[in-house]
């Protein structure tokens, strides 16, 4: 009951008061019963002094969550003196090295220090005195005997200090990926957005030059009446998208072509002037895909390639697209440190590409390759539903 109520936490006073009143009962009861003279022969009979002694062994219960080592020494120093006068305290003693123990898990190192020196050498003082001819041997028993407590609480309470350290850093580095994997993302559905603002105002560009031009050749006036709508259709959806999804570029940004299949070599340039040894193999026969698979797939070969440079240390690198009836599969497999690292740290490349590919209604792998490495594999629809 006493290590349950001084190992716990913060309880209230009138719990450490029933714990002390249960405590000087009980040392009381010993002392005025004398059964504690089968253990000291020689004590003194039980008086107003050993009761006093008794009592003032316990109270510093009451202030040992506050103050544990001024409350152990305390505790030490009381009970010393009972036993040298003659006493026999058998629990308060044991109430004593408790206490100590306790203070040792809660006290920072130098006040355990402090707590050790004053239990073993009230100990070891107890010893000699007991003693006709004291012996160095004994006394050092004794010495460490009294520090025993306070060496197991100081083990216990920097378990549980490095504990709470480990709980504290975790949750650091779980906000910390959090916000690396929010940000990650939302930077991702930008260039989603801008790719997309490319693509759509290409296709609409495209649409509204052709209505436009058809409605010149034509002399029906149902006809160009259709194809003059429809040219002012698009272009008022061009203007929109514009509006819409143009505010994403910066406004001296480099209004560049949306990036297909066909521009991978610009990116293995890169990769092959930092040291990488870049092996491209394309299987099947390749065909024209929508413009957004075509993106997605150069976006996914760009952040896999990023992160092999970046991350990986790795040596060589092989890229394999694969052109199949039904969808496309790029593979990027390396021969760098494998199941040790992510590609990107805490998975913040993995997570935008994984939503990219996901849009498309594909699927996107990564994990440890079979002989040592990492490998990516991005599977994308050939074609995309309407």
């Amino acid at each position: 009951m006493t290590l349950r109520v001084l190992s716990g936490r913060r309880a209230p006073a009138a719990r450490d008061v029933a714990v002390v009143v249960v405590l000087v009962a009980a040392s009381i009861v010993l002392v005025l019963a004398d059964i504690d003279r089968t253990i000291r022969a020689d004590a003194r009979d039980p008086d107003a002094l050993g009761i006093a002694f008794a009592t003032l062994s316990c109270l510093p219960v009451l202030v040992a969550r506050r103050w544990p080592a001024p409350a152990a020494c305390a505790a030490v120093v009381v009970t010393s003196l009972g036993l040298g006068v003659g006493y026999s305290l058998a629990l308060p003693m044991l109430v004593a090295l408790l206490l100590a123990g306790y203070a040792g898990v809660r006290g920072p190192r130098r006040t355990t220090a402090v707590v050790g020196a004053v239990a073993g050498t009230a100990v070891a003082l107890l010893v000699a005195d007991s003693l006709d001819d004291p012996v160095f041997a004994p006394m050092v028993g004794a010495f460490a005997f009294g520090v025993v407590p306070v060496l197991f609480g100081d083990v216990v309470g920097s378990a549980r200090r490095e504990a709470a350290d480990a709980r504290e850093s975790a949750r650091r580095i779980e906000q910390l990926r959090d916000r690396d994997v929010g940000r990650a993302v939302a930077e991702e559905r930008l260039r989603i957005a801008r790719d997309m603002h490319d693509i759509t105002g290409h296709h609409l560009s495209a649409l509204a030059l052709q209505a436009a031009g058809l409605s010149l050749t034509t002399a029906e006036p149902e006809t160009k009446a259709a194809l003059q709508r429809i040219h002012g259709i698009a272009t008022a959806a061009l203007g929109q998208t514009r509006r819409a999804l143009g505010v994403l570029r910066a406004d001296d940004a480099e209004r560049v072509p949306a990036p297909r299949l066909a521009d991978v070599a610009g990116l293995l340039g890169p990769a092959r002037e930092s040291g990488l040894a870049v092996d491209l193999r394309v299987q099947g026969d390749p065909r024209e895909l929508p413009d957004e698979v075509e993106v997605c797939a150069y976006r996914v070969l760009q952040e896999s390639l990023t992160n092999v440079v970046r991350h990986a240390a790795a040596s060589r690198v092989e890229v394999v697209l694969t052109h199949g009836p039904q969808e496309l599969e790029l593979r990027v497999t390396d021969d760098g440190r494998g199941a040790g690292v992510e590609p990107s740290p805490d998975g913040v490349g993995l997570e935008g590409m994984r939503e990219r590919v996901g849009l498309l209604g594909g699927t996107l792998s990564a994990g440890p390759a079979p002989g040592g490495g990492w490998t990516v594999t991005a599977r994308l629809p050939a074609t995309l539903r309407a």
